[in-house]
């Protein structure tokens, strides 16, 4: 199977309102916008395509966990009120010891970089965390990187940020590496995560030595 089948394949939803799978390194990966959402002020979210996938391929690959949440709620779950999807992340977390949030959303084509990292202007995140995550893209080719601006990090990482004492770092991922005919982008960003999960997973084990 192809990169292209296999993210094709992953991208396809399931029946039920969150998916979640747990893996052995200390790492869980979020898909909160994977479907069109009305919310309550009567505003409607669209899709986030491809975020499903992406944080379904890593985490095969690497062996971390994930939640994905795959139907309409009528909340946003990035938004700062609290729901189902914080309260079931904050589980997983304490349950698996997890050390990092990764909280994948994607950007429209139109944004100004390749990839935006929202960490609370640097609150919600190790800083050495957050460079080797930006190299790890740099030496993969996705090279227009931005930091908190516009987006800080939303209700998500707020609410992990103040509950808990991990690490957590929101990306956005512009719409042209998420587009399934310029695959080689997506290939990419899904590269970039791996490399960087791999980084963070060596320094955890020479820690706990």
């Amino acid at each position: 199977m192809t990169f292209k089948q296999k993210m094709v394949q992953l991208e396809k939803p399931s029946t039920q309102t969150y998916i979640t799978k747990e893996g052995t390194i200390p790492i869980i990966l979020t898909a909160p916008h994977t479907m069109k959402q009305e919310r309550l002020d009567g505003s409607v979210k669209v899709r986030e395509p491809f975020t499903r996938a992406i944080a379904k391929y890593v985490s095969e690959k690497m062996n971390c966990s994930y939640l994905i949440k795959e139907k309409d709620t009528l909340i946003d779950s990035n938004w700062e009120e609290i729901d189902a999807f914080k309260i079931l992340l904050e589980e997983k977390i304490k349950k698996n010891n997890i050390k990092l949030v990764i909280d994948l959303h994607g950007a429209s084509r139109e944004r100004d970089f390749d990839v935006e990292l929202g960490t609370l202007n640097n609150l919600s995140a190790d800083f050495s965390t957050i460079m080797e995550l930006k190299e790890a893209f740099r030496e993969n080719g996705v090279i227009n990187i931005k930091m908190n601006h516009p987006f800080k990090g939303g209700g998500i990482t707020k609410y992990i940020y103040g509950m808990t004492d991990i690490d957590i770092i929101q990306i956005e991922i512009n719409g042209k590496y998420r587009d399934i005919e310029n695959i080689d982008n997506m290939e990419k960003i899904c590269n970039s995560l791996i490399q960087f999960i791999n980084q963070y997973a060596s320094y955890q084990d020479k820690k706990s030595i």
